[in-house]
């Protein structure tokens, strides 16, 4: 790294949290295997769609504003899935988002074999992408793909340089997180870093994984007698015969190989092993596997002469592929459980720091397995406390039931369209049955209040009355924050919506002007005022036609540094120091490429408290800072310089706690 042969993997790291709640869907309380039950609600949730749905957008958003332009333009990234069934429910996921929104982002999956989902006809990595698997990679190469979507395969060996980013939806320990994420440290002429988001680990274990890599690296000496102890723990069960081994072994090392003749060898060590008690099967796999796994291992570090060994490797791998466990032995509870909550929480974001100057790898394990039989629990006990460790910071609107309160309907895309779509008076016919359903599914929290707006027509008018202007202005304003960028080009400027042709340069000039600033600062603080909130963008005109923001990036350049990212950070320091970090950083900034040219979409929320702006004024030539609030009235910003006039609107928009702060 130092010296420049690859980059450091670990310089920027961002990990995230899912935090998710869980309710039984059956009146039963089975008991299951804890481990085992585990295991499958994890499955669960990682396969949720609203799961998925919630991560494809993180990571098209974030590709698109961070990491699309890197590497001139030719950035690539991969997302990293725990199966194959995940990896092409990831894709879908992510192909839907890209086009619903409207983007230009191809994704290609990468897994090996066939894979089932929901019950459909088995697909193949070459059915999903259209082209022969072996095309894959050199498709990434091209302008047509930018993100992979893998499932083991390309996550060793793999070289992409253009590789910037990864996604990381699986679990990665030791080495093999090493390996995963170093796919990422191939140097470019044009590539200037690398960045992790991390959806699955904690930046403490991956730091443990690399910390014995990153200085001299050390191993404890591996024993061979473990092979023969590993051998010696398959005899209790009177599975292997050395002549039938023999005769596997003299089968599959000739030149044509009989996979029938294969099968029939097997046969007899298959049926010994059925024979077997029930609860002896699973350890009979455990031992095997660890045998098999022992001397592949050892056998590429030592020579061993006894040739019973090899044969014996050969035919307990064959005899692997015939006594796996079958599906139904992990514990299924898609039926059992349902997800009623689900948030993706950033947990951290920055680099990784490794301080070790040497570190001890374990090559093999000891040789032991499992100690002890795990105990069955009672499903609810397992639910509850997956509940306590993934559910502890709730918040209302979490709730995957999304109309569920008036903040929770502004945020659900339908109620966005329906909105946008919608006359006020159609609107408002949908909205009774909106708030119904939400209210019914809070009926646990709010049971009270439920019943009153059930059991009266009169309150529940008065309620939907009062929140359908309220849930439509959000809404539609909720809806610029993430629609197609054409789409806002094309209505012309309103209330929640301005348009700037640059944020701080002369259009025909190119100069820098102070006061274009200004302007920026008081639309923004007038839309944090405002009801519903607005989106102001920067680089186009008042007719809506692109003008870019190309001398805006001129007046900012420094060399060695990435325009956009400069011109982001100054307009993220802007922001502070007129409205302050609280407000700040609530605004959203992302920069789009229309026909070849940048523009920034800025969009923000309405405040929860009056916001009052600090602004740069000329008066003679003399520069002076002053406080002001501003307000959007119609399609414009305002300042209301009277105090009582300010008092009034304040009381009118926050209310009693926004008059007092």
């Amino acid at each position: 790294i130092e010296e420049r042969f690859i980059h450091d993997v670990l310089a920027s790291y961002t990990t995230y949290e899912t935090y998710y709640h869980l309710e039984k869907a059956i009146t039963d309380d089975p008991q299951y295997e804890t481990a085992k039950a585990r295991q499958a609600i994890a499955r669960f949730v990682t396969l949720h769609e609203h799961n998925l749905a919630q991560k494809a957008e993180i990571v098209i958003e974030h590709f698109r504003t961070h990491v699309a332009h890197k590497v001139t333009g030719q950035a690539k990234a991969m997302v990293v899935c725990s199966s194959r069934e995940h990896a092409v429910r990831f894709w879908h996921a992510l192909r839907a988002h890209v086009r619903d929104r409207g983007y230009d982002v191809g994704v290609l999956v990468a897994f090996s074999d066939k894979v089932t989902v929901n019950g459909d006809e088995p697909v193949t990595e070459a059915k999903c992408n259209g082209f022969p698997d072996t095309q894959t990679a050199e498709r990434l190469d091209t302008d047509a793909f930018q993100l992979m979507v893998v499932a083991e395969k390309f996550l060793t060996g793999f070289d992409q340089p253009k590789l910037y980013a990864m996604y990381v939806d699986k679990t990665l320990t030791g080495l093999a997180a090493v390996q995963t994420l170093s796919r990422l440290n191939r140097t470019h002429p044009d590539k200037d870093g690398t960045f992790v988001l991390d959806f699955r680990n904690d930046a403490e274990d991956i730091a443990e994984a690399f910390e014995p890599y990153f200085g001299r690296t050390v191993a404890p000496s591996s024993d061979p007698n473990l092979l023969y102890d590993t051998r010696h723990a398959l005899d209790e069960f009177g599975v292997l015969d050395p002549a039938e081994a023999t005769t596997f072994a003299r089968l599959l090392l000739t030149e044509r190989v009989d996979h029938g003749r294969l099968h029939a060898a097997l046969g007899q060590a298959i049926d010994r092993f059925r024979a077997l008690a029930e609860d002896e099967h699973d350890r009979f796999r455990e031992a095997l596997s660890r045998f098999v796994r022992t001397y592949s291992f050892l056998s590429q570090l030592v020579s061993f002469t006894d040739i019973a060994l090899e044969r014996d490797y050969l035919f307990g791998k064959g005899l692997q592929a015939f006594i796996r466990a079958e599906a139904g032995a992990a514990v299924d509870l898609s039926g059992a459980v349902e997800l009623t909550h689900l948030r993706q929480e950033q947990q951290f974001a920055g680099s990784v720091a490794l301080g070790a100057d040497s570190g001890e790898v374990s090559t093999i394990y000891s040789g032991i397995g499992p100690q002890a039989e795990p105990e069955p629990e009672a499903l609810s006990a397992i639910i509850e406390r997956l509940n306590a460790r993934h559910g502890t910071d709730w918040r209302d609107t979490d709730r995957l039931v999304l109309d569920a309160t008036a903040a929770d309907l502004v945020a659900d895309r339908d109620v966005q369209l329906a909105a946008v779509n919608n006359t006020a008076e159609n609107f408002r016919l949908i909205l009774p049955e909106l708030f119904q359903q939400g209210l019914i599914g809070r009926m646990d929290r709010n049971e009270k209040l439920v019943y009153s707006y059930l059991d009266s027509p009169e309150m529940a008018a008065d309620v939907v009355q009062f929140y359908d202007v309220l849930i439509r202005g959000r809404a539609r304003a909720a809806y610029q924050e993430h629609c197609p960028i054409v789409e806002l080009l094309g209505v012309g400027e309103a209330a929640a919506l301005e348009f700037k042709s640059t944020l701080r340069t002369g259009v025909e000039s190119g100069e820098v002007i102070k006061a274009l600033e200004t302007a920026c600062v008081k639309t923004i603080a007038a839309f944090a005022n405002s009801r519903d909130g607005g989106t102001l963008l920067i680089g186009v005109a008042d007719d809506g036609s692109v003008h870019g923001l190309a001398s805006d990036y001129v007046s900012l350049h420094k060399d060695g540094k990435d325009d956009r990212d400069r011109f982001q950070l100054h307009l993220g320091q802007l922001l502070i120091n007129a409205v302050g970090e609280t407000v700040a950083s609530t605004v959203s900034v992302q920069v789009h490429t229309v026909d070849g040219t940048d523009l920034c979409r800025v969009h923000v929320p309405p405040s929860g408290f009056p916001v009052e702006a600090t602004v740069v004024v000329d008066k003679g030539g003399q520069t002076t800072k002053r406080p002001a609030f501003y307000v959007r009235i119609g399609n414009g910003t305002r300042e209301i310089v009277d105090a009582a006039e300010r008092g009034k609107y304040i009381a009118s928009r926050f209310g009693v706690a926004g008059r007092a702060a």
